[in-house]
């Protein structure tokens, strides 16, 4: 897959305060790195056939999209982006879909998403989701809940790391971000008994203080690796024995940014990252391991 030859940042917008608050993101995220900007609006065509039989015009569409488009632009612009480095599009298709493809020529896409309520949150976003599951690149993910007025101003970065080698690519990811912030990192391992069996069973106490060791072992392992390759990162572990949603939700609140692997699978996105995506109070960073590994 091709590289792109300047560095670029995509955000999508809407008009609604999601998009907003992305744009805001990806605005900083593009001056912080030195990067194009390319803002994105998405015609889903799906609209077109409303409800009782309403069919719209899509050059209305189109139009109004454009606005939403140029709106953004003069924000970018103001914000301090030099206007050859902003760039636009307006597309024909399903958002998630056309940031999808956006994403292959990306260092970042950048989405928002609404806070919700109650059962809402098993659901998240299909927007989000669904660019977290399909995009070539790290996926920043802005939710209402999160402090976007503090981030970056907190000075610190984390990522929940599990004892994979393939958690090694976002691990690398984050002391990028934390080096080219001048963050802390901190490194969340949330570690539970393995269950087994259909009565969920758990081994017995000598076997499972030897699976905790060995996993803790691991973690650190994938640190040191990369924390000789990045001398000037502070590095902070966090060894807890919790369910990692709570325990990285609750970690959010203290962060300017949370990275998280996103696994390859039937559905995309699994339990553990959909449950932060509904309630972490910061940005997520969100990379798939195949993004990492090529």
């Amino acid at each position: 897959m091709s590289k792109p030859l300047t560095h670029r940042v995509v955000v999508g917008v809407d008009g609604s305060d999601d998009g907003q608050r992305a744009l805001v993101y990806a605005v900083r995220a593009a001056l912080a790195r030195e990067a194009d900007l390319l803002i994105a609006h998405a015609v889903d065509d799906a609209v077109l056939a409303g409800a009782w039989g309403v069919v719209y015009d899509p050059t209305l569409l189109q139009q109004a999209g454009e606005s939403i488009v140029d709106e953004a632009v003069e924000t970018a612009r103001s914000m301090g982006l030099p206007a050859e480095r902003v760039h636009r599009e307006v597309a024909m298709g399903n958002p998630s879909g056309v940031l999808a493809k956006l994403s292959e020529t990306a260092d970042l896409v950048v989405v928002g998403r609404r806070s919700v309520r109650g059962l809402e949150r098993l659901f998240v976003g299909s927007t989000s989701v669904g660019v977290a599951a399909s995009a070539r690149c790290p996926v920043i993910m802005v939710s209402a809940a999160s402090h976007v007025e503090h981030t970056g101003f907190l000075g610190r970065i984390g990522i929940g790391l599990e004892p994979n080698p393939k958690a090694s690519g976002a691990l690398r990811m984050a002391f990028e971000e934390a080096e080219r912030r001048g963050a802390t990192l901190e490194v969340v391992h949330a570690w539970q008994p393995p269950t087994v069996g259909l009565f969920s069973r758990t081994p017995n106490p000598e076997k499972l203080q030897e699976l905790r060791r060995r996993d803790a072992e691991h973690v650190q392992e994938l640190v040191e690796r990369l924390r000789r390759e990045h001398p000037g990162v502070e590095v902070e572990v966090l060894e807890v024995d919790a369910h990692p949603v709570d325990t990285l939700v609750t970690r959010s609140a203290d962060l300017d940014l949370l990275w998280l692997g996103v696994h390859e699978g039937g559905l995309g996105v699994g339990a553990v990252v959909r449950g932060v995506m509904a309630h972490s109070r910061c940005p997520l960073a969100l990379v798939r391991a195949c993004v990492v590994q090529e």
